[in-house]
């Protein structure tokens, strides 16, 4: 694949998910599953396609859910050798956590969701490095109106129309 593999901002993928009562974590997931089979192209497996994953997930009554994250995060752990990354946290941690948070009212999911994410991002960033795939100019949002941007060193910048 020859295409710039986007990282994943952790902040952006809970406050979405809270705000739109979890249907953004659904096309979430889908898409860095989606993302790390090209990540992991060529290890001989395939991550399953999360609508099939959520969808079992909700007759299990969340284990599948569980499963697939384990398999995601296991596939992860053992790619990052490729790289020549480290990646102490696998399936285990994640089964742990999860399992963990079901029993706790959910205080594990954010954590096992949190690690995931990490690693992901971890492999994306060697993945876009070892082929020379330029990494996304940073976008700066202007919260303030439509004629100032916060810069960098935290001045005022006028726009120009």
């Amino acid at each position: 694949m020859d295409a710039r593999i986007p990282k994943k901002s952790v902040f952006k993928f809970f406050l979405l998910s809270i705000i739109t009562l979890g249907i953004y974590a659904i096309v979430f997931w889908h898409k860095l599953g989606r993302n790390v089979n090209a990540l992991c192209e060529g290890d001989g497996k395939k991550t399953m396609k999360y609508g099939f994953a959520f969808f079992l997930s909700v007759i299990t009554f969340g284990i599948y859910g569980i499963i697939w994250k384990v398999k995601l995060a296991e596939r992860l752990k053992v790619n990052a050798e490729r790289y020549e990354l480290m990646i102490p946290e696998g399936g285990t941690e994640i089964a742990l956590f999860s399992t963990l948070g079901l029993i706790a009212l959910g205080a594990g999911i954010p954590i096992s969701s949190f690690i995931i994410i990490k690693n992901y991002n971890m492999i994306a960033g060697a993945y876009n490095a070892y082929n020379d795939l330029p990494e996304p100019e940073e976008e700066y949002v202007d919260l303030f109106s439509e004629d100032e941007v916060l810069d960098l060193d935290g001045t005022e910048e006028e726009i120009a129309e």
